[in-house]
């Protein structure tokens, strides 16, 4: 794990720098497609503020990158979630719907919104970041532009 500035980074995750998501490839599913577990980094759980309310797309719905896979309401305000990859939302995080806080307090772990069995993940994942000196790069201009929102 990464501690950034006082905020976490678990190494080994790929993040979408645009939209403050992680990903986590899987197992490929029965057709060889990469099942990424997507969930929202520590520093987007924290400038969204207390998550209390989650709506997600339901599981088996064809995705494009970029698509709205639901969106996520808190007291600061409403985001949309969009999709990193491309292919088939093939699992939704049920439970947060009964406990939406555990996106600001489990951001990497109980608190994942989606499993998407991503069609090129291979094309795709190269424009996320993975190495730790790019996250930690990120990280330290995103604290620079917005300032450190605890």
């Amino acid at each position: 794990m990464s501690r950034i500035e006082g905020h976490e980074f678990p190494e080994g995750l790929w993040y979408q720098a645009a939209e403050h998501l992680w990903l986590r490839p899987g197992e490929p599913d029965g057709s060889g497609r990469q099942v990424v577990t997507v969930g929202l980094d520590a520093l987007g759980a924290l400038a969204l503020g207390e998550v209390v309310y989650v709506q997600l797309v339901e599981r088996g719905l064809d995705v494009r990158a970029g698509q709205p896979l639901g969106s996520l309401e808190a007291e600061k305000m409403v985001r949309p979630v969009l999709a990193p990859v491309s292919g088939t939302v093939v699992e939704v995080n049920d439970e947060l719907q009964a406990a939406p806080r555990r996106l600001n307090t489990e951001p990497y772990g109980g608190g994942w919104l989606v499993r998407i069995a991503a069609g090129a993940w291979d094309l795709e994942s190269t424009g996320f970041l993975q190495a730790a000196a790019e996250v930690e790069a990120w990280v330290r201009q995103e604290l620079s532009e917005h300032g450190d929102r605890r």
